[in-house]
């Protein structure tokens, strides 16, 4: 058997670590480090104090070295190495979905307004009737109860008092003892009674008979 043969394979790495100064649980590039760090030591062409030193001791360092560069190149650590446990991690669970809420529903209360408004309008008792207050007009009352001499409520009849002409007509521009004058119309009095007028086209009079009664100036 060759001597080289022999040399590889032996592989005593604690023999290794010994001649490197080297822990086995190092660091790779520690290990490189202390190795290029043996390895000129042990060259041949070192100066050093005239001893050289044996071949074999520099081939027994390189075969171990390379045989260490293998096992970590298949094992990924260093020969003689603690072998760390890879950490089992468990495949993270996906978080628990939170419970979706149904959509909330849009209320439509306002829908039902128009129907309650329609229930409560024909519900709603009717008000009762007010009675008209006002004083009745004494022509009107006397023209619907038939009494004689009973004249329309607004028109100048024979017989009318002066109170009733002033509601018809308004105010008289002149007022004289008998004959109250409306511009160029005029109503005559007789005993506080009408007793006859003349209504001019400039200013005529609200009467009831287009015709004038008798007239006297």
């Amino acid at each position: 058997m060759a001597k080289g043969e022999d040399v590889g394979r032996e592989t005593d790495f604690l023999d290794l670590y010994k001649d490197l100064g080297l822990h086995p649980d190092c660091s790779l590039p520690e290990f490189k480090q202390a190795y290029r760090r043996r390895l000129s030591v042990l060259h041949p062409d070192r100066p050093g104090d005239g001893s050289a030193n044996p071949p074999e001791q520099l081939q027994r360092l390189t075969a171990l070295y390379g045989a260490a560069m293998e096992f970590h190149r298949r094992h990924d650590r260093l020969p003689g190495a603690i072998q760390s446990r890879p950490v089992q991690v468990s495949p993270a669970q996906p978080p628990a979905s939170a419970p979706v809420a149904p959509p909330r529903q849009r209320s439509r209360w306002w829908l039902a307004l128009p129907l309650v408004a329609c229930a409560i309008w024909l519900l709603w008792p009717e008000s009762p009737k007010v009675e008209s207050t006002m004083d009745s007009d004494p022509q009107v009352e006397a023209t619907e109860s038939g009494q004689p001499g009973a004249v329309p409520a607004h028109a100048i009849e024979l017989g009318m008092a002066p109170d009733q002409v002033r509601a018809i007509e308004g105010e008289p521009v002149v007022i004289s003892d008998d004959r109250w004058d409306y511009g160029p119309s005029w109503v005559r009095f007789e005993n506080r009674k009408v007793a006859g007028w003349y209504s001019s086209v400039l200013h005529p009079l609200k009467t009831a008979s287009p015709q004038n009664p008798q007239i006297r100036p």
